[in-house]
């Protein structure tokens, strides 16, 4: 019998000769068998991993814009404002009128409350009928109205943050107003935030610090060197040649279509280059003898029905008093006359004047004509 040699012997039987060996082959085919299966379930669970579930909280319920102004007017009615010279309300038709009783904590420090002029319209729905309410002051109404202009509050003293003083002066920055009439010439200055809304410029001779306190600024701003710019559109229903005329103390300036027609008050204190063609003659209203004579201003054309841009800047300069009245002629209208010879106009209106704006306007008996066209653009 022919023995077997080790060529004729196979692998596995070689293999069987040397348990060594084949013990390291069957441990490394069991690791790579265990590795294969661990690898594979752990490919697998990410590849079918559930997804995250995000829940999301509700955001809170946004605060309406006129929720949000009731609140600022709340809070503004609740800060003591320390008035010198109050302005009751009053209003039109109070029977009319159904507001529940509303409770307002008072605070530790002492309290006066806010007055204003104004009627019903004013104080509920707003004289706009935009439902808006709003508080009448004699320097525009707290709401917007329709036909009024926008008017913004400036103080001169003041850099726009409040930190230092203003760099440039009303007789500087002022002549750039005029050449556009736009309000971000003061854009250097402090504006008070909150905006007022006229629709007439008849404010009997008052304490400057009446206009502060009308914007809401009384406790930042000091009641000098400060001006009020407004500014929006008016028309004319029927059309016609118009000029303004009118006085101030200190200053009074209207500016049509971007171009000044009026510059009435101090001269000292009109940065621009407009001069009455006529050196004012007859005097204004008897508030105060101190009270420069009517400035009658240029003519200028409105087309019937159409928009045109109007602003309109009153200020007061040294402080202490605050007053300006305008009135509108109508080239070609007969009016009446006072004994001196002085036209009785009508007073410049956007809207028809109130019960208690009528009973403001005549206080002072001066001749006037209240039932003059109405210029409000609506």
């Amino acid at each position: 019998m022919i023995a077997s040699t080790s060529a004729d012997k196979t692998p596995l039987q070689r293999l069987l000769k040397r348990p060594l060996l084949l013990i390291l082959c069957i441990s490394f085919i069991l690791h790579l068998l265990v590795g294969l299966f661990f690898g594979s379930w752990k490919i697998f669970s990410i590849l079918t991993k559930d997804e995250a579930v995000f829940e999301v909280a509700t955001p809170p319920q946004s605060i309406q814009p006129k929720q949000r102004e009731y609140k600022l007017k709340t809070m503004r009615a609740q800060r003591s404002t320390a008035m010198a010279t109050q302005i009751p309300i009053t209003v039109e038709l109070p029977n009319s009128i159904d507001l529940p009783t509303i409770q307002i904590p008072k605070t530790q420090s002492a309290q006066s409350a806010i007055k204003a002029r104004g009627d019903a319209g004013s104080f509920g729905a707003g004289l706009s009928g935009t439902g808006e309410m709003g508080f009448a002051t004699l320097f525009g109404n707290t709401a917007p109205l329709a036909g009024a202009l926008e008017g913004t509050f400036i103080d001169l003293k003041q850099d726009r943050y409040r930190e230092n003083a203003a760099e440039e002066d009303w007789m500087n920055v002022g002549k750039g107003f005029l050449r556009s009439f736009r309000i971000r010439e003061f854009r250097k200055f402090f504006n008070a935030p909150p905006k007022l809304f006229a629709t007439h410029f008849y404010i009997p001779l008052m304490d400057a610090g009446e206009a502060p306190r009308a914007y809401g600024v009384e406790n930042l701003v000091q009641p000098n060197n400060w001006v009020a710019a407004y500014a929006g559109k008016f028309r004319s229903l029927s059309g016609g040649t118009y000029r303004f005329v009118g006085t101030a103390d200190d200053i009074l300036i209207v500016g049509v279509d971007g171009k000044t027609v009026l510059s009435a008050g101090y001269t000292e204190s009109n940065p621009g280059k407009w001069k009455p063609k006529d050196e004012p003659v007859h005097a204004g209203p008897p508030a105060s003898e101190y009270l420069p004579k009517l400035t009658v201003g240029d003519w200028f054309d409105l087309p019937a029905g159409a928009p045109v841009d109007l602003s309109a800047l009153i200020g007061e300069m040294p402080g202490g008093e605050f007053g300006c009245y305008l009135f509108i002629e109508q080239r070609g209208e007969q009016y009446e006359t006072t004994p001196d010879g002085r036209p009785i106009l009508p007073v410049f209106k956007l809207k028809e004047f109130s019960r208690s704006e009528r009973q403001t306007i005549e206080q002072d008996r001066y001749p006037k004509r209240l039932d003059g066209e109405v210029f409000g653009f609506y």
